[in-house]
């Protein structure tokens, strides 16, 4: 079951490792994220940097979109994470439902010229801030929090 839907450009790092894993017991972990998908060494990185005892996938969109039926099947606490917002909202167009049920965490985006500062760790700039209104639009709730101690911010509009 998933468990957890995170938008953070940084993937798997501590946040992730030491306190999301934990909280929502996940025993796997999906990267949705095409740069790290198609770069060994970028996948190498990531499968170190992964708790013990976690599996962990590194799917590019399209391979995560053609193999949801199965991952729906699974019986794991899972958390899937999206490096960015275009991805995710391909992904909540594909499986509303799933979305809508989850929830969808931004964990964290690099601040760029010309974004706007949504919390703390969560900067958009144009095209994201499409992405977003994108992922709104199909009813999913979307909610900012760097990890699960930390209040909840919603994400109503862009």
């Amino acid at each position: 079951m998933i468990k957890l839907i995170r938008l953070d450009y940084r993937l798997l790092h501590g946040q992730v490792c030491f306190t999301w894993v934990q909280h929502v017991s996940a025993n796997r972990v999906i990267i949705v994220d095409d740069a790290s998908a198609t770069d060994d060494l970028k996948k190498a990185a990531l499968k170190l940097a992964k708790p013990q005892g976690v599996r962990l996938n590194v799917f590019t969109i399209a391979a995560t979109l053609k193999k949801m039926p199965k991952v729906l099947e699974l019986d794991e606490n899972i958390i899937l994470i999206f490096g960015n917002t275009s991805a995710l909202a391909q992904f909540c167009e594909a499986y509303p439902k799933v979305a809508q049920r989850v929830k969808v965490n931004y964990g964290a985006t690099a601040n760029k010229a010309g974004a706007k500062q949504v919390d703390d760790s969560v900067f958009l700039n144009a095209a994201e801030q499409e992405d977003t209104r994108r992922i709104l639009a199909q009813g999913v709730e979307i909610f900012s929090q760097q990890t699960p101690s930390m209040p909840k911010k919603a994400i109503a509009s862009m």
